[in-house]
């Protein structure tokens, strides 16, 4: 038998205070370390993070020896604008804890906004190392000692409640996110001019939308790669005007890297040239559209499909293909919810086998309830009768009583103003017609609601507006969102079979007319238990569910947890 000896000298750290010394910077001159509280020793040698800043923008960085590190900075011309270097100081630092706390602090920084950071992204992953748990807790310290010397403007909870926190390309990649951004990196250096298409596939959560953005950073951040053309496609109008401002603070980042599918034509286009751009991503392709159920949309998509030379019955993804020499999907299958998004058959028509073998993402990052609790919504509406679960903190709960369920949703916004209430779409949109007098949509147990008065970011217009937060927001608003607490209402569009036993769709009560008007019945089915399989994963800290079909109620009670 052999025993493996434990570290007993291994001590966790006690929280020792930390020490922020700011000195003058300028650039082709020494610093003067005599005025810094630190012994010489620690200078020459010693973990250490430090902010490099001037009135607008920073540079965050770590290193083992503060002395040298600001010697090579003096001399560099790219750091010739900053005026003062604070140096972080702890007596319990080492190297993987300064590696941390670099990235959070050029994570949180980036959210805080107070400056424009200068810093690449390439490399930030999240490891583990030893009481990492502990440190985690002592970073908070050292953030409000950070906001005491007024280098921050804003607490960390309020940062990561923030949209532009959610979607920073400063986020440490996951394990699997890593492995994912290698085998693209690997595909883009043995060249794009002839490669196939990628497909990045994974459920809600897993963080599609931060490896996109992740990726765009750093390309535009190599040299060999930054002369590219390369662009984010992001077919959620509301989540593209997200995005554009969540990118307007980072350098060497632009608005007009994020486009929509039909700015194909307009920017970066060569008329009448193929594959005008070199790299297109293309988040929540399950978005991208087909020549079905457009509305008044259909002008400008024939527009497109003429211009490109593309048959007119061509789709999104084929203009992309069409036009991108390296195109990458993020996709997730599940979240098809209508008849214009693009079937799976659609997509292995344009893909082929590119969609046989897909980059997959596991890693839960959104819901605390983890992957598991993804699962189990999938397979709640696949009926497959799955076991009741319990998700330890997770706060999952449904309501009998529609004034419990709003009251609740009152007290989590007081603490968690990203939290919405959020439905099928399973009433009418009266406030929605011209000249009409309607004040609401939404009338349950004599509380009345309104439907989303906007597409454009409704959720982060809801932060600054009570009125907008206090709304409910439909599927076309919220898809791609994370929120902080999800209040879910499931309405008439979806009721139990009373011969099968199963979920099915009641046309009657869907009231999204682009939704059903080609639908089959089984499609129909499909496409409403996919809009509330993607409500129901919105929820970071937990998720509420009234359900206003008594009988369909009486069904998924087996399913959750009664609300105290």
């Amino acid at each position: 038998m052999i025993t493996i000896p434990t570290k007993t000298d291994a001590k966790k750290p006690s929280g020792a205070p930390f020490i922020i010394d700011q000195c003058s910077f300028c650039h082709g001159q020494q610093i003067d370390f005599s005025v810094v509280d630190l012994a010489e020793d620690k200078i020459n040698s010693w973990p250490m993070v430090y902010i490099l800043a001037n009135s607008k923008e920073a540079y965050v960085g770590q290193t083992t020896s503060i002395s040298t590190r600001m010697t090579q900075h003096e001399a560099n011309e790219e750091k010739r604008d900053f005026t003062t270097a604070n140096i972080i100081y702890n007596e319990e630092f080492n190297t993987s804890v300064i590696t941390d706390y670099e990235h959070r602090l050029i994570g949180y920084m980036h959210g805080d906004g107070r400056y424009i950071l200068t810093n690449k992204n390439e490399g930030m992953t999240d490891t583990n190392y030893f009481s990492k748990a502990q440190y985690s807790d002592m970073f908070g310290d050292l953030w409000s000692e950070l906001k005491r010397l007024d280098l921050v403007d804003h607490t960390l909870d309020e940062i990561e409640e923030s949209e532009v926190f959610k979607y920073s390309p400063f986020k440490g990649l996951t394990v699997d996110q890593r492995v994912a951004l290698d085998k693209i990196m690997a595909a883009i250096e043995c060249g794009i001019t002839d490669a196939n298409p990628i497909v990045v596939e994974g459920v809600p959560g897993t963080g599609k939308t931060v490896l996109a953005i992740y990726l765009l950073k750093m390309l535009k951040d190599t040299p060999e790669y930054a002369d590219m053309n390369v662009k984010i496609i992001e077919p959620v109008t509301s989540l593209r005007t997200t995005l554009r401002k969540a990118l307007k603070g980072v350098s060497g980042l632009t608005s007009a890297d994020i486009i929509a599918p039909a700015d194909l034509i307009k920017k970066g286009y060569v008329k009448g040239q193929k594959k005008s751009f070199d790299i297109v991503l293309v988040d929540e392709a399950h978005k991208l559209k087909r020549r079905v159920n457009l509305g008044t949309q259909y002008g400008n998509y024939d527009k497109v499909n003429k211009k490109l030379g593309l048959p007119k019955n061509a789709t999104q993804m084929d203009w992309i293909i069409d036009q991108a020499k390296l195109p990458i999907f993020f996709y997730d299958p599940l979240q098809t919810v209508g008849p214009s998004c693009l079937s799976k058959d659609c997509i292995q028509n344009s893909l082929g086998e590119s969609l046989d073998d897909p980059i997959r993402l596991d890693s839960q990052m959104r819901v605390k309830g983890g992957k598991e609790y993804l699962n189990y919504i999938a397979a709640i509406f696949a009926d497959k009768n799955p076991e009741l679960r319990d998700f330890g903190e997770y706060d999952l709960a449904i309501h009998d009583d529609f004034g419990s369920f709003v009251s609740s949703f009152e007290k989590d916004f007081r603490n968690h103003d990203l939290s919405r209430m959020i439905a099928g779409y399973a009433w009418k949109w009266a406030t929605k017609q011209k000249n009409g007098s309607a004040k609401y949509d939404i009338e349950i147990d004599g509380i009345s609601l309104r439907w989303n008065c906007t597409y454009d970011n409704w959720v982060g217009r809801g932060v600054n507006d009570d009125a907008i937060a206090h709304e409910v927001g439909c599927i076309h608003s919220i898809q791609g969102y994370d929120l902080s607490y999800a209040y879910v209402i499931i309405g008439d569009d979806l009721e139990i079979d009373e011969c099968t036993g199963l979920l099915k769709a009641n046309k009657q009560h869907y009231f999204d007319r682009n939704g059903k008007s080609t639908a089959s019945a089984d499609e129909l089915t499909q496409y409403i238990k996919n809009i509330y399989y993607v409500l129901l994963t919105r929820g970071i800290y937990g998720t509420h569910i009234y359900v206003a079909n008594p009988k369909l109620r009486s069904y998924l009670l087996k399913f959750f947890p009664h609300a105290d």
